[in-house]
């Protein structure tokens, strides 16, 4: 009978040593500490806001998962962003956290093809995503819920911002329209939401807009248009930047 040879394993150590040799003079990506555009204002307990780069392994994950659209922004998130709760982020504060974590991962240029609206070449664009596109802070005296008059019914409506866990309710125009009440926390000062879901049906337009512009209040956070100039044409326009597959890629 043949003798059973004794092999013994590696010690790790070595391969971690040889490793942080090679790696000693590579800059690791940063975290970034941000300030969001609520200025977390609608949030309990935020100290501190940190967006930390997206991982290979993380990326490999999200890329291959199942999820689209909005699940896969969420999980991204999820990965990247420590110190606010996902679910209960607001809208103003999303776009705003998944630029930065583009920007921590692979740095503030961000380098695409953009097709002229007017001569339909594809340009060469870049943008500096930290310093060429607009952030509209919430002022100090800005509240959630907040009141407004109804200028058609005459009454008083109290409305707040969606979360994050709560976009089903509002992806598209149509679907707003049917859940709008939800965002209602009271009119005239009536709590219920099954009044106040009647009561909106039979308002006039003026007052639905109102209420509905107030919900999706557009105006502060992360404005992704920036003015372009095609060097073809010549033709200027204002172009919002593309959150698509390249989006998180190096180039």
């Amino acid at each position: 009978m043949s003798e059973i040879r004794e092999i013994k394993g590696k010690d790790s150590s070595q391969y971690d040593q040889l490793l942080d040799k090679m790696f000693n003079n590579v800059e690791s990506p940063k975290s970034l500490i941000v300030d969001l555009p609520s200025r977390s204002k609608f949030y309990n307990s935020v100290e501190e806001v940190v967006v930390s780069p997206l991982t290979f392994e993380e990326e490999e994950r999200i890329l291959n998962s199942k999820g689209k659209g909005n699940d896969i922004i969420n999980l991204i998130l999820s990965n990247c962003v420590k110190g606010v709760s996902i679910p209960e982020l607001l809208q103003i504060d999303k776009l705003f956290l998944l630029l930065k974590v583009r920007e921590a991962s692979y740095g503030a240029v961000y380098k695409f093809n953009l097709g002229c609206p007017a001569c339909g070449d594809e340009i060469k664009t870049e943008i500096d995503i930290a310093k060429d596109l607009n952030v509209n802070y919430v002022t100090d005296d800005f509240e959630d819920p907040r009141s407004l008059d109804l200028p058609k019914l005459g009454v008083e409506a109290s409305v707040r911002f969606p979360r994050n866990k709560e976009e089903g309710f509002f992806k598209d125009s149509g679907t707003l329209a049917k859940n709008l009440y939800r965002f209602v926390v009271s009119l005239d000062g009536h709590t219920d939401p099954v009044f106040i879901s009647k009561a909106i049906k039979r308002m006039h337009i003026v007052d639905v807009k109102t209420i509905a512009n107030e919900v999706t209040k557009g105006e502060f956070g992360l404005d992704p248009r920036f003015m372009f100039e095609c060097p073809s044409c010549g033709h200027n326009a204002m172009m919002e930047i593309p959150l698509d597959a390249a989006f998180f890629s190096v180039t």
